[in-house]
């Protein structure tokens, strides 16, 4: 649980790290065209209180305990049907730089959440959430894809 504790905090710090940098582009912006063009001051002024906003929504989220996928795994598993993952292979000129593995879990309600882990990590939490999870089908496959589309209730196991 831990592993998936650290890769949800890691990716909601990634999002606050985006959207200072929205901030920081916005300010650099207004500075940079204060006495040059006032549609880019303008332009400016907006990047940097569409910055502030996001930061301000996404600040209290990323220092919270509550993290909402441990949540729902903590206190409402039966939320979640279908869980698969995809091994992402980066290799520029035939080389492998490195692999990173993305679980998806699909909701009954039709919600889902993407969480990114490193590939040497998907087996263990894999096998963490098969105990964890035992309603849910695991593995992705055309049909259940199909089925989860048209009946969510359809890829809960032992119904």
């Amino acid at each position: 649980m831990r592993r998936i504790q650290k890769a949800e905090k890691r990716e909601k710090g990634l999002i606050l790290l985006v959207f200072t940098m929205v901030f920081i582009v916005g300010v650099g912006m207004s500075f940079l065209f204060y006495d040059k063009s006032i549609i880019m001051l303008i332009v400016g002024i907006f990047v940097t209180i569409l910055g502030i906003v996001l930061i301000l929504k996404h600040y209290r989220d990323y220092f919270s305990d509550h993290l909402s996928l441990v949540e729902i795994l903590e206190n409402n598993p039966q939320k979640v049907v279908w869980v698969y993952s995809v091994l992402t292979q980066r290799m520029p000129f035939g080389f492998q730089i490195n692999q990173t593995g993305t679980m998806y879990f699909k909701m009954i309600d039709g919600n889902e959440i993407l969480l990114t882990l490193p590939a040497t990590e998907l087996k263990s939490v894999s096998e963490m959430l098969n105990d964890k999870l035992p309603h849910a089908t695991f593995g992705y496959t055309k049909e259940r894809e199909q089925w989860y589309i048209a009946h969510p209730e359809m890829l809960i196991r032992g119904e």
